[in-house]
């Protein structure tokens, strides 16, 4: 980002409310992903003061689900905190990525988008970066907190309200709803098609210790998404 590409306090203003809208279409799985992290960590036996801070701590849902499963099952601290840090290693990619959309922008705004950082408001960022955008960074800041917001009243909603939940109302679905949802829109060509069959065949197929197996499948459909995108534009070319 160029110093003449540099957004004014006007121009951020409007960039952060333009990302606080676009998270309201997310907002219902967003918050039943919430609800359901919420009673997840409750229900494993945690203090609802426990499993706040564990919202607020970690904010990263499948991370949580995972770890709440694994601490009801008894397992070492340390065999928990290395498999959610396996499960996120996927933002590592997601960061890589925006950096180049946050270059000019203060290190207090670097360190509150790496905290912010979801699958949701990744994709939608993304989304608009491809669309030729140049107010990514504070329209990202925007959509990440309203969707932190959201996060944090539904998983408190999930603490205090999970248990009325009936057990046979398996909402174990909602996870995988709010993946799809996020991941359609940005289906625009044969490689990214690819790379989404691609990855989500690997994740179901590839059996790995500690959830492996969806850092393997990101690689793979990163891999598989570039390849196909190079073949197209060589082939392009020779037209």
């Amino acid at each position: 980002m160029t110093p003449a590409d540099h957004p004014t306090g006007i121009g951020r203003q409007q960039a952060f409310l333009a990302g606080a809208r676009a998270c309201l279409p997310l907002a219902p799985g967003v918050l039943l992903f919430g609800m359901v992290c919420g009673a997840a960590a409750a229900s494993a036996g945690f203090s609802p003061g426990q499993s706040f801070a564990l919202s607020w701590m970690v904010f990263a849902g499948s991370s949580q689900i995972v770890a709440t499963q694994l601490f009801a099952a008894g397992a070492p601290a340390w065999v928990i905190v290395l498999t959610g840090w396996v499960v996120n290693l996927r933002f590592m990619m997601y960061s890589a990525t925006l950096a180049q959309q946050f270059r000019g922008e203060s290190r207090r705004a670097r360190w509150l988008a790496g905290y912010l950082l979801t699958d949701q408001a990744f994709a939608v960022a993304l989304a608009r970066a491809l669309d030729g955008r140049r107010d990514i960074p504070w329209f990202f800041i925007g959509i990440a907190a309203t969707i932190w917001l959201f996060w944090q009243i539904a998983s408190l909603g999930g603490i205090f309200l999970g248990a009325r939940v009936p057990a046979d109302w398996s909402m174990d679905f909602v996870v995988a709803l709010t993946f799809i949802g996020v991941l359609a829109p940005l289906l625009r060509d044969r490689a990214m098609a690819a790379a989404a069959v691609s990855g989500g065949l690997t994740s179901v197929f590839l059996v790995l210790p500690l959830k492996l197996n969806l850092m393997a499948a990101a690689l793979i459909g990163a891999a598989i998404g570039i390849g196909m995108e190079t073949v197209m534009n060589r082939a392009r070319r020779k037209e």
